[in-house]
């Protein structure tokens, strides 16, 4: 069976039955069968009993605690200080190069939040370690994706692979397309601030423009170190991914790319954004201003006639004319009057 069908089926299978979620998942797959639960203390002797066809195993840790991890390092002899790594959470992505395995740490997308302040409340974290005859996840909680795909591969074995690299393509693959959603989500966020910004009708908060600026620096900030990972992951020589495997590891190193890009243009059209709210702002105070202009020139003039004849001079003629009082407020409202046609010719008001 060509891998490209492999591939498809791996997307396509549109079961639903449910995964019997434990805290260590040992599965070792000989042939076209997958053997499930198998005991932790087999497993060592199950992969290096010299049987052919060449035994594969899969272990899957949930948030595992002192005796897990004693596990794996008396199985499968990981370095003290990879299991440093995979026990601390929230660090960049990352590969690591051990004699006889690979350490990966990578971040999977969980959810678009618009309250999210840090890069965990956006992913999960999962540590990979990678040999030549296994592959074992670590994770502190449920994680679907990887669920998903042991259900598949328990299911249908005869359908992969036998090759722990190319496991991990699928995870990893499985990972960074989930980034697309998350993308998506920003762009129909931003797509949601410009409609409100270029429409003059309401008023405007710069709050969300900056919680989504603040969504897309995180984006960004867990894309470029899974970037950077891939592209460290195809420049060294790595004896543990199957030549075969390489060129799948390109197509999603060319997916990441895009992600990035993508990013970065939202980016750029975020900002562009920005700078249309604080313009629309200025503008609107600008506005208010020239109405504030116009209004205290008006009661200025006037209040100048008022003070004028509000003097204390014994020698002013006009007090003592019959109908002083009222030319006076006839000339202040014709002040007045003229002065808001001016203002409304210069479109002030």
């Amino acid at each position: 069976m060509d891998a490209e069908f492999q591939i498809r089926w791996l997307y396509a299978d549109c079961c639903h039955d449910s995964y019997n979620h434990r805290m260590i998942s040992v599965d070792v797959c000989h042939g076209e069968e997958v053997d499930c639960d198998v005991a932790r203390s087999d497993l060592k002797a199950r992969l290096s009993d010299g049987t052919e066809p060449r035994k594969m195993a899969w272990v899957d840790v949930i948030e595992p605690n002192e005796e897990d991890w004693r596990w794996l390092v008396e199985t499968f002899g990981f370095h003290p200080l990879a299991i440093e790594d995979a026990q601390k959470q929230n660090q960049r992505a990352k590969a690591d190069d051990y004699e006889g395995y690979l350490y990966l740490s990578v971040r999977y997308w969980i959810a678009f939040k618009r309250d999210a302040k840090s890069i965990p409340d956006l992913t999960d974290e999962i540590d990979v370690f990678l040999g030549e005859n296994y592959l074992v996840t670590i994770h502190k909680r449920e994680c679907p994706l990887i669920a998903e795909m042991r259900r598949r591969w328990e299911r249908h074995p005869q359908r992969m692979p036998k090759e722990p690299s190319f496991l991990l393509y699928v995870l990893l693959d499985t990972v960074v397309d989930g980034y697309f959603l998350a993308v998506d989500s920003l762009t129909d966020a931003i797509d949601e601030l410009e409609d409100k910004v270029y429409d003059d009708s309401g008023p405007l908060d710069i709050k969300p423009a900056l919680a989504i600026k603040k969504q897309t620096l995180l984006l960004r900030q867990i894309l470029s170190p899974i970037r950077d990972l891939l592209n460290q992951f195809l420049r060294t020589d790595q004896p543990i991914v199957a030549p075969a495997t390489r060129v799948y590891y390109l197509d999603i190193y060319d997916h990441i790319l895009r992600l990035v890009e993508q990013v970065d243009l939202q980016r750029d059209i975020l900002s562009g954004t920005l700078d249309a709210v604080m313009a629309q702002t200025s503008n609107r105070l600008n506005k208010v201003m020239k109405t504030m202009t116009g209004i205290s020139t008006i009661l200025m003039s006037a209040a100048l006639i008022a003070g004028i004849y509000g003097m204390n001079f014994e020698n002013m003629p006009e007090l003592h004319t019959r109908y002083g009082y009222f030319l006076t407020l006839g000339g202040m409202a014709a002040v007045s009057l003229g002065l808001v046609l001016f203002f409304r010719r210069i479109r002030w008001f």
